[in-house]
């Protein structure tokens, strides 16, 4: 901590679009420097956490000029203050800071705005893993592709993205644990006797705790999967390109998924402790406004979704694999009459997920509900179903010369959801996994009615989908939410347990009134 630095990426015009980003850095072969220059005024650094107070070095994301051409997105280290004769810390010549002011939550740190005026730095100062400028200022890189380039330095940051959304998921944790046994304690209304009746023993707050707690262990598991993959690439376990991709679109979308979840649940479980939920002593004050950034930072979650979509979309064309996020828009552009679809292996894979699923008068039946080889098939096809779906669109647009602007706007609700159904589809599977992995017993007894909590109340949640594409039957639908709510009867004697397995320490949940022991007014 004796040498404070920031990391200045995002700008005020172009936040997800990093490709696009207005700062340039211009090498001079005569001072073997680097000039880093903000265009315009959109192109100031935004959000920059450190930066407004107390930042010396800042790692700047900018455009690389080299003998009049651009290079692409490059990191420079970059000083921003100095100190003075005094000693105090002052902006480093060229460099202009500003505070972002108060924000809804996390305001011990710092974020502010950068502007760069000719600022220069020597040539060593570029982080070079992946290209170099030499003294003379020849362009080196090992990597022929501009976009594979740009792609593979953006990929060494996919550690904020994994620990940001296991902070999401840990933060929901917490707001469980608070509200399961606030309502393991709190009674209300006399129900059955004369003594009023626990919260948790009502139905509905059954139905809005459970499946949450059921979703964050999926969540959890899901995590556990994705902090497995990391650690084989960070160590070399595993260092082809492909589990590369995979690891980055896997990040991408769980960092979505969990920092969505928690803004959700921390709210659910807010309301859940009534008006003692509202004080700020009881914690979910905090929790909502700390967390609710985790949404956009390390990346909007439509945008990582996008990302997600991007890879799935590979299958049916190689077009897309060097794409940035927006470059979906320059594929439909160039898009093959006769390519997308026809020989893919989605659509094999479509037809046999189909094939899993009960047709005809077996929609009826409530058996094989608690199958988890029927939920994941119902996963599989909503996914393959979206994908295929989103593709085909996309074709049809440009088959009837429409703007490709046009047909991936028309198209990007379909894109992102079916990046969503892939890894709604990738959470149930690691769940599945590591339940049949125990040996028999109680803990695979409380873990299989989770799993079947989670796997049921999803389809539940788009029970409309299912229906309108075939899946499931009004009695089937039906079925599954009588289902649900018998789940949600057999989790509840066990939630007190499931929320303690969590291991949130009892300082760290500082909610006097909901989990400690109320004590009588005196006097």
């Amino acid at each position: 901590g004796e040498l404070m630095g920031c990391f200045a990426m995002t700008e005020t015009g172009h936040g997800s679009n990093v490709q696009a980003l207005g700062t340039v850095a211009t090498y001079d072969v005569a001072t073997q420097e680097f000039v880093i220059t903000t265009t315009r005024e959109d192109a100031r650094k935004d959000y920059i956490g450190n930066a407004a107070e107390h930042g010396e070095l800042a790692v700047v994301f900018a455009q690389l000029e080299v003998g009049g051409e651009g290079r692409g997105v490059h990191a420079f280290v970059v000083p921003i203050r100095v100190r003075d004769d005094s000693g105090e810390l002052v902006p480093a010549p060229g460099v202009t800071i500003a505070d972002d002011g108060l924000k809804m939550g996390l305001n011990g740190v710092d974020n502010g705005r950068l502007w760069f005026d000719e600022v220069r730095v020597p040539r060593d100062n570029l982080l070079n893993r992946f290209a170099d400028v030499t003294p003379a200022g020849v362009y080196e890189s090992p990597i022929d592709n501009p976009n594979r380039r740009f792609f593979t330095m953006l990929g060494t940051l996919i550690q904020g993205r994994v620990c940001v959304g296991g902070a999401g998921i840990n933060a929901a944790k917490v707001a469980l644990t608070i509200a399961v046994k606030y309502a393991l304690r709190r009674r209300q209304f006399e129900a059955s006797g004369e003594e009023e009746e626990l919260l948790l023993d009502y139905g509905m707050h059954q139905r809005r705790l459970l499946p949450l707690l059921a979703r964050t262990y999926a969540l959890h598991f899901a995590q556990d999967v994705l902090s497995a993959n990391l650690h084989d690439v960070l160590t070399g376990v595993r260092e082809d390109e492909q589990t590369q991709r995979e690891l980055e679109s896997r990040a991408a979308g769980t960092k979505a998924l969990g920092t969505w979840h928690a803004t959700r649940t921390i709210q659910e479980c807010r309301e859940a402790c009534g008006g003692a939920g509202y004080l700020a002593e009881n914690r979910f004050a905090a929790l909502k406004a700390d967390t609710d950034v985790f949404t956009t930072f390390e990346g909007d979650n439509h945008v990582l979704l996008q990302l997600v979509a991007k890879g799935l979309l590979t299958d049916y064309a190689s077009d897309f694999e060097d794409m940035d996020q927006f470059g979906l828009v320059r594929f439909v552009a160039g898009l093959a009459v006769d390519t997308v679809v026809e020989k893919t292996r989605v659509h094999g894979l479509l037809e046999r997920v189909r094939d899993l699923l009960p047709g005809g008068d077996e929609w009826d039946q409530e058996a094989g509900l608690l199958d988890p080889e029927y939920q994941l098939a119902m996963y599989r096809f909503r996914e393959e179903h979206m994908i295929s779906g989103a593709a085909r669109r996309l074709k049809r647009g440009i088959d009837n010369d429409m703007d490709p602007g046009e047909v991936f706007s028309r198209v990007q609700d379909h894109v992102i959801g079916a990046a969503r159904a892939h890894m709604e589809r990738l959470v149930l599977e690691a769940f599945v996994e590591r339940t049949r992995a125990l040996p028999d017993g109680d803990l695979k007894v409380a873990l299989n009615l989770l799993c079947d909590l989670h796997a049921l109340s999803g389809i539940e949640a788009d029970s409309a989908w299912f229906m309108e594409h075939g899946r499931l039957s009004v009695q089937r639908s039906k079925a599954i939410r009588r289902e649900v709510s018998s789940l949600c009867r057999k989790v509840r004697p066990l939630a007190g347990d499931l929320v303690d397995a969590f291991g949130v320490p009892e300082e760290m949940l500082r909610s006097p009134e909901l989990v400690g022991d109320l004590v009588p007014m005196k006097g």
